[in-house]
């Protein structure tokens, strides 16, 4: 499940939609933080996304402190840390740091993570992002250290 979540980085940082999808559940649930439920939500959200970028790898994913936990003989959970870095920024693109082109840190953040076995593969269940930095995602004051 570690590489799973290295490969669905480097999916998405190189703008490969097919690889992504084969990370992912077709019931998967993605929190960041609004949900988006459904492979075709998510896929949406990351188009969105990729509209800003000119080319593959201009957003790095880089996941660190990876915990996982089996809870069942195809069921799992797991969380870990993110930076998530820009590497060209453009003038007009949403996809900006807060430091610019000297800083490409645009935010850190905690993935907690579902995962699910299906056809002999591990794949996410559910993703939720809480962001840690530059302004906090939990408004609600409790730490976000934790998987439920």
């Amino acid at each position: 499940m570690r590489q799973l979540r290295v490969d669905y980085s480097a999916a998405f940082d190189t703008m490969d939609e097919a690889a992504v999808r084969r990370n992912l559940a077709d019931d998967i649930l993605c929190e960041f933080p609004e949900p988006y439920e459904g492979i075709d939500a998510v896929l949406g959200l990351y188009r969105q996304h990729w509209k800003h970028l000119r080319a593959p790898l201009e957003t790095l994913h880089y996941v660190a402190n990876h915990a996982i936990e089996l809870t069942g003989p195809d069921t799992a959970r797991g969380h870990c840390l993110l930076l998530d870095l820009v590497t060209r920024q453009h003038a007009g693109s949403a996809i900006v740091t807060p430091g610019g082109e000297a800083n490409p840190l645009l935010l850190i953040g905690r993935y907690d993570d579902h995962y699910v076995r299906q056809d002999g593969r591990w794949k996410f269940a559910r993703i939720a992002l809480t962001i840690l930095w530059p302004t906090r995602s939990d408004e609600t004051g409790a730490p976000p250290f934790k998987v439920d």
